[in-house]
Order: structure tokens, then sequence, then C-alpha cells
């Protein structure tokens, strides 16, 4: 969903599409691979796992899905009519619960994603893996048996399985796994006839549940018991070669391991080959086999990647919830829209959720809010401050537009340019209010005040400074973040993680409940609510941090580094950080700092100590 977003912006759809794709993506004709990812947006919401009521969990997620369309898109605070009538805007909890009805006739869940690009390469990859696929099961033939040792799995000689000797089959007894966890088996085995051994075992598994088989302590196969049957029943058991070893006269150790859990293992057998036996090459063959079709699956699972997305359920009309409980209903509301809002439309169609309508409802050009809010939003990040103060709230509880001329006028305008943003950024951009200048013009600060920059920005920033920015979009889940129960080591790791990532911000993983500490110091928004507006704090933990992160201390060395080498290091510092030459004070400043400093380490610690002081300064913190 991320990168859609991304894509759309610089491809400039449409605001209108890019909006109804989001809301809508699977319903709009043709529905293809560029859109169902777009309804991300409705998928990726704040969702309460712990919660163990689903009915109050379901109707939570439509209030979450809700509350952010009216705050995202109309600039209104839809989640207060979920209880009672909105106090202060045109919102009944008749409209609420109309428009609840159309996500309650949603379903959440990851898609597939079968566009043309995909399928072609998928046909391949599954044609490669049937081939493997037989060639494994032609390798698993029967072949002429030396002494062979015969025994059935649950005559364990030590282990902490589960032994099953009935209920499981008539005559057959398995070995299994008793839950989660690290599960083995040993058996004593007795040679008498030492040589060259091949090791199978007979099993039945649904899914794979691969594991570790040794001989005295040595592996003899890293990925064994990977096979699937079909099933775990008994008339699923086949037998499969595990491996070969060499195997001298008199007492040895087998040894079965599998975690987190255990095929259904029967029978266990072990037979003396002749060394010259072309099965040992077909074992040898069989294990390449095996390794090919891992890599095979794996590049199979991303040719075809899944989305999260959302399609139509079961179409139902919602009742209204008495003061918001969802176990205490009152009458059904048909689905629909705001009525005291926009363009007067109808119910909902009877046979689908309504969310396209709802797209087309909220893109009318009719309607009074969704271009001013986007036009808002535009000129609050180009300017510091919209021209309405509460980019989020344009109700009665927000505040009053501060030239309400232009917003009309810029709203107009981008309808009439067909809701092209690019358009709209160069209109703005070119006008004598942006290019206006403060040396000039003093009194223009009041409409470009000072700002610090964003926290991505100001790692980005740091990244470009020290030349270890990829500007490249990375490869696909390229970083591994532990979000499910971190520990202190795991969040330790995240962070490394975080810090040895090269590539631009906007590509972390965000994780809610654990957000990267540099970003958690400069003011990074709440992650589960949308935040049109950023607060801008400034407490002594942000300048420690500048003091003492090793991430920091790290980018400044690197510059430090880059502009020792050139010519005039001190100019090359100053035009790379400040987009200009160091001042002549600022000159003279510079050179004694490096003196003093290189006095208490050496030369190369200075210039780390001056870029890293330069970095953290209000120059580079701060817009102009």
């Amino acid at each position: 969903y991320r990168n859609w977003v991304i894509n759309a912006f610089n491809r400039d759809l449409p605001y209108d599409e890019f909006l109804r794709d989001q809301l809508a993506g699977d319903l709009v004709q043709p529905m293809d691979e560029e859109r169902l990812p777009a309804t991300g947006f409705l998928a990726i919401g704040t969702k309460i796992l712990a919660e163990q009521d689903p009915v109050k969990k379901r109707a939570d997620i439509v209030d979450e899905q809700l509350d952010t369309i009216g705050r995202v898109f109309l600039g209104l605070s839809i989640g207060c009519a979920r209880c009672h009538d909105h106090k202060f805007d045109p919102i009944p909890t008749r409209d609420y619960y109309a428009m609840a009805g159309i996500f309650h006739s949603t379903t959440i869940g990851d898609r597939e994603l079968t566009g043309d690009k995909f399928t072609a390469q998928g046909k391949l990859l599954k044609d490669k893996l049937a081939e493997i696929t037989a060639s494994i099961a032609d390798l698993n033939r029967t072949f002429t048996r030396q002494h062979a040792l015969e025994w059935e799995a649950e005559a364990i000689d030590r282990g902490n399985v589960i032994v099953l000797t009935n209920g499981y089959g008539k005559g057959i007894g398995i070995i299994g796994d008793r839950g989660k966890g690290e599960h083995w088996a040993e058996y004593d085995v007795k040679i008498t006839h030492p040589g060259t051994h091949i090791l199978e075992l007979r099993y039945a598994a649904k899914d794979a549940r691969p594991g570790q088989i040794k001989i005295d302590g040595k592996p003899l196969s890293e990925n064994a018991i990977s096979e699937t049957t079909g099933e775990w029943g008994p008339s699923n058991q086949r037998w499969h070669i595990e491996g070969k070893a060499d195997l001298s006269l008199g007492q040895h150790v087998l040894r079965i391991e599998s975690k987190p859990l255990m095929s259904h293992i029967d029978k266990v057998r072990l037979s003396a080959v002749d060394p010259t036996n072309a099965v040992l090459k077909s074992v040898e063959e069989l294990h390449a086999l095996k390794a090919d079709r891992i890599k095979t699956k794996a590049a199979l699972r991303n040719a075809k990647p899944m989305t999260m997305a959302v399609r139509d359920g079961q179409v139902k009309n919602s009742p209204i919830n008495r003061l918001g409980n969802p176990h205490d209903h009152g009458e059904k509301v048909p689905r629909g829209f705001l009525t005291g809002v926009g363009s007067a439309v109808g119910n909902a169609p009877e046979k689908n959720s309504g969310r396209l309508e709802l797209a087309d409802w909220i893109t009318s050009p009719d309607h009074p809010l969704t271009a001013r809010v986007i036009v808002n939003r535009v000129w609050h990040w180009h300017f510091g401050r919209g021209l309405v103060g509460s980019p989020d709230n344009f109700g009665t509880t927000g505040q009053r537009p501060r030239n309400l001329s232009l917003l009309d006028h810029l709203a107009r305008r981008l309808i009439a340019d067909k809701w092209s943003l690019k358009k709209l950024h160069r209109y703005i951009m070119l006008s004598k209010t942006y290019r206006m200048g403060t040396v000039s013009n003093p009194g223009a600060i009041n409409g470009f005040p000072l700002r610090r920059l964003e926290a991505e920005a100001f790692r980005d920033a740091l990244l470009q400074a020290s030349g270890t920015l990829n500007h490249e979009v990375p490869p696909h889940s390229s970083l591994k973040i532990i979000s499910q129960n971190p520990t202190h080591v795991t969040l330790a790791r995240n962070r490394r993680a975080y810090e040895e990532y090269p590539y631009r911000s906007v590509y972390l993983p965000i994780v809610r409940s654990h957000v990267y500490d540099l970003f958690t110091l400069l003011d990074f928004p709440n992650a589960t609510t949308p935040v049109g507006k950023r607060a801008n704090t400034t407490v002594p933990t942000q300048a420690l941090m500048m003091m003492n992160s090793p991430f920091l201390i790290k980018q400044a060395a690197a510059v430090a580094e880059s502009v020792r080498k050139t010519k005039n290091p001190l100019d090359e510092l100053y035009l790379r950080l400040f987009a200009r030459p160091a001042t002549q004070e600022e000159r003279s400043e510079s050179i004694e700092f490096i003196k003093n400093a290189t006095k208490r380490k050496d030369e190369r610690h200075a210039w780390t100590l001056l870029c890293q002081t330069l970095l953290a300064s209000n120059e580079s913190l701060y817009l102009r």
C-alpha cells in the first residue's frame, strides 16, 4: 500500500481517482493489480487483536475506518456520532450507521495479485516446481536393500515426543509433537554389517514440518522430514529417503529432531547398500532437488505476492447501536451517506456494499469539502500552516479559514485541472506569495514561519550529507523488524536495523507500539490515528540524542571523512550541509574548534565533532 501511494503521487494520479481507488479499488473497472493494493487504506488500520468480543472488535474496526475517512478526506469527526447525534456538526447517529453498514458489508483480508506481469513468471515457476516434485517422487523409488534394519518409530529409547499406539489407525502407531516446541526422539541402533547405509522414514504430513536427523551427533540431513503426503491419516503414510551415512560395526545413536511441530512418523529403516549402487548418487541428487524446490517455492510466493486489501462481503444494513454498544441494537438503517453534507443522494445499492458509490459521492465536484481539505493540506505542507489551521477538522469546532476566498479559488482550480496535484503544487510554488523572501520583506515570516524538519526528513538529510542515502526503491520486504512481544534484545536489534538501513525513511516499517527512537524524539506522530498537523516540541532529550546518538556520530564521521579529501574542506562542509559557503567568522571559529579538539584526541575526531555540531545546529534542523 505504501508503495502504491508513492507511485500514485509520482505519476500524478488525479486526486479523485486516488481517493476512489483507496475506498473501492476492487470495485472500479477494470480492477487490476494497480488498483487492488490501494484498498490497503481500509485494511491497515489499528485492530485490537487481544479483544475477546468479536462483535465489539468488528464494530471498533468499522469505527476506525469511518473516523479515518472522515478526518482524512472530509475534515470531519464522524466518529463522534457513534453514540449520539454529533453535538456540533450536522451528523446524526442515523448517518453514522448508514455509513457503518457499508463497511460491515466489507471484509478485510490478504488478496493475491494476479496481473499479467505476475502470471507469466508464476507459470514458469509452477512448471519448474512440478518437474522438481516429479523428479523427487521418481528418486524415492524402491531399491534392493541389504541387511535392512526396520522398526516402529514409537519404539523410542529416549525423547520427549508423543507416542500414539492406538487411535491413529489399525495396527499403526506413530510419534508426533506435544504442541509447539523442540521435539526429539533417539534410537540405539546396532550395526552388524558396516558400510554405507540409506536412512528412510515412513510418515504422513499434510503440511511440511521439516526437521533434522543426526547419527552419533553428526547431522545426516538438515532439511529432513520436509515432504508432504496430502493428509495426516494412515492412508497417507509414505516412505521417504532422508540421507546416507557410513556406519561402523557396533552401537550408534539415531536422533530425529523437529520444531515447532512434527510430522506423523510411523516407521524407520536403515539399509546397507553397495557403495557402487546407483541409489547413492540418487540420494545426493535428491538433496539437491529438495534445496532447489525450497528456492522455487519462495520465488513462486514472491512472483504472486499477497496484499492487504478488502472485498465486498455479506451485504447487510447496520442497526443503530444504542450508546455505541454493539450488543444493544435499535432499528436498522439503510446503507447510505451523510445527509447534511454534500449533494443529496439516495441509499446504497441493494446488491453491493456501496463503497464505490460512497467514493463517487466524496469525489463529486459538487462536494463542499473534499477539494478544499486536500488543497488546505498541500498549503499546510508548503507553508507550515494551512489556510485552515485545523487540517483534520473543518467542522464548527475547527478553525475558520484565514483566507476563505483563496481556499475556494484553489479548490476550484484543482477541480478545473482535473484534480492534478502536481499542477496544484506548481501553481502554489510559482506564486509571488511562496517566492517572497524574508530578507527584503521581513513581514513574510508571518506567512512562512520557521519550522523544524520532520523526523523522516532529518534522517534522510543525515544520510544524504554522509553520502550513504540510497534513492532507489528498496527490495521487497528487505527490512525485518520484530514487532510481536519484543524484548530489550530484539528492540536493540530493531534499532540497529533501522540505523543500518540506507533507504529513505518513508520505506522504514512503522511498528505502532514501538516507533523508532529517533522518530519518537523528533515528534513523529501517533501512528494509530490520523494526524494532519504534527506537534513540535523542544525538550532536553532531543539535545541529548544529538550529542550521544551512535547513528548521528556515525553519519558525522562519514561527512568528515568525505569533506577532508576535498581542496577546501570547510567550504565543502558548509555547502553540503547549508547550501552556502562558510562566512569569515564561521571559518575562524571552525579552525579554532578543530585546533582545540585535535589536542584532545586527533584531527579525524576533531572533524567528526565539528560535523556533528553543525548537523545538530538550528540551520541544519530548521527550514527558513
